[in-house]
């Protein structure tokens, strides 16, 4: 055995020695993290954005959403230059107004376009429209909406071979001025006419009628033979049209913004009709009367559309001309309405064929499938009890209901939330509810069998439903229900 002061010498010898280990310890390790943090530098610098890593034909796809930054894209990275500039359609939508002056940019977009499709927006008249009318066979929409008469001389010796949707803004002048146009565009298809006003001159030929007599000049404003979708909007109580008397032999889809809309349903002849939009817009003294004629020549009509103004009013006028239409197209399969629309058409009334007390219009639609309830207000307990009421009588018609509200961020939705008892009655009324941008709680009421919701399908805004009321909601329901519901969270 050795001395004591060997031991302590020893000892001493070995502690220099963990210190010296302890201190390369801690060198070692600051050069793992500092490696680490260039690793991990390299790593994001070299990393293609998920963006980016997508095919340039959808990439494409993506922009072309964006409407009006589109083209400050090509200054966020040389990819997307690359991809903004080899896509014609990012260059082909041209509003002449924001060219003022500047033709040699407008001949280099309309170069970047090279032969896609052009859509043309004019506000009036201006030098730099000769640099487009050179590239006339390749306009496929044409919109004006000032300066008719200057800008219709401009097109005077102008054909459009390609050009399928028109929308001009009259601003009360004749439509007539139209007239010229409509022949030098054979391929139109979608035609929509603003701010009518003025009647049309008597002289000329006629267009768009069943038989070879003399007909009315109002007739002649549009080109029914070609149309597959036409819309109107303006005052119409000076035109004079036979029943009958207009024929649309393609025409699809109808939109009437006008103050006479049942004269002008009675006068037209539409065997391939499948879509009516109604709505009271920019029209004083509207014209609500009955329907005059045989409603069988609707019957190919599976889908109408009940629209508020660009305010959101809606006149007692145009409620009464829904419960109109609501005899009128009695084929309906998918309603799509305002909310403001929907306490007439589900509310008892007496009409000469209808005098017992639960007569609803909405009941003329004995083949309804869908029906969808825009800007729904759950707050308006009148509506809400006809509104459920009605569900409860029909019960057996396998509806598909879709409720949508406004709601915003800045909103107090609390009065807009249904109770649980509501969405219980609706789910045993209805094939599927689906309600989009409503606001619900985990207090709400889930009935479940074998495992899945009886709401087939309900979907939720997460930015209404917190983390806490998932929850608790899921606590109230079997795995597979929760499950089934996650993958139903609609991010809006």
């Amino acid at each position: 055995m050795g001395s004591l002061s060997d031991a302590r010498d020893k000892l001493a010898c070995l502690q220099r020695r963990e210190l010296e280990l302890l201190q390369e310890f801690f060198r070692v390790h600051k050069a793992v993290e500092t490696q680490k943090a260039e690793i991990d530098k390299l790593i994001k610098a070299s990393t293609v954005p998920c963006i980016d890593r997508l095919p340039n034909e959808l990439l494409a796809q993506i922009f072309l959403l964006i409407k009006d930054e589109r083209k400050n894209l090509a200054s966020i990275s040389c990819h997307w230059r690359a991809v903004v500039m080899a896509t014609p359609r990012m260059w082909s939508e041209i509003y002449l107004s924001q060219y003022r002056t500047l033709p040699g940019l407008l001949k280099l977009h309309l170069e970047r376009s090279r032969q896609a499709p052009l859509s043309l927006s004019l506000y009036c008249d201006q030098p730099e429209l000769e640099v487009v009318l050179s590239h006339a066979h390749r306009i496929h929409t044409l919109e004006i909406f000032g300066d008719v008469p200057t800008i219709l001389d401009k097109f005077a010796n102008v054909t459009f071979p390609s050009l399928e949707s028109l929308l001009v803004n009259l601003q009360s002048v004749s439509a007539d001025l139209l007239l010229p146009l409509y022949s030098r565009a054979p391929a139109l298809k979608c035609l929509q006419l603003e701010d009518l006003k003025r009647p049309c001159s008597t002289s000329g030929p006629t267009v768009g009628h069943l038989d070879n007599s003399p007909l009315p000049s109002t007739s002649r404003i549009i080109p029914a033979e070609s149309l597959t979708n036409l819309s109107l909007m303006g005052t119409t109580k000076s035109w004079e049209l036979p029943r009958d008397s207009v024929h649309f032999p393609v025409l699809e889809s109808l939109t009437l913004r006008i103050s006479d809309p049942m004269s002008f349903l009675e006068a037209i002849v539409a065997p391939k009709l499948g879509h009516f939009e109604f709505s009271k817009e920019c029209v004083k003294n509207l014209i609500c009367r009955p329907f005059k004629g045989p409603t069988s020549k609707f019957d190919n009509v599976r889908q109408v559309t009940f629209s508020p103004s660009y305010e959101g009013t809606v006149k007692r006028r145009a409620l009464e001309l829904a419960k109109e239409f609501c005899l009128v197209f009695h084929g309906v399969r998918h309603a799509i309405m305002h909310m403001k629309y929907l306490f007439p058409l589900v509310s008892p009334c007496r009409t000469v064929d209808h005098r017992y007390d639960n007569y609803r219009p909405i009941d003329n639609w004995t083949h309804l499938e869908c029906l969808e309830v825009q800007d729904f207000d759950f707050a308006q307990a009148e509506t809400y009890y006809y509104f459920t009421n009605w569900f409860t009588r029909e019960r057996n018609l396998g509806l598909h209901l879709k409720l949508l509200s406004e709601y915003t961020a800045t909103n107090d939705h609390t009065s807009n939330t249904p109770s649980s008892g509501f969405y219980q009655r609706l789910q045993e009324c209805c094939a599927s509810v689906e309600l989009n941008r409503i606001p619900v709680s985990s207090r709400m009421y889930f009935s479940t069998s074998a495992g899945l919701p009886l709401f087939s399908p309900l979907v939720f805004n997460t930015g209404l439903v917190g983390q806490t009321d998932l929850a608790a909601l899921a606590q109230t329901c079997p795995t597979q229900t929760v499950d089934t519901l996650l993958a139903q969270i609609r991010v809006l």
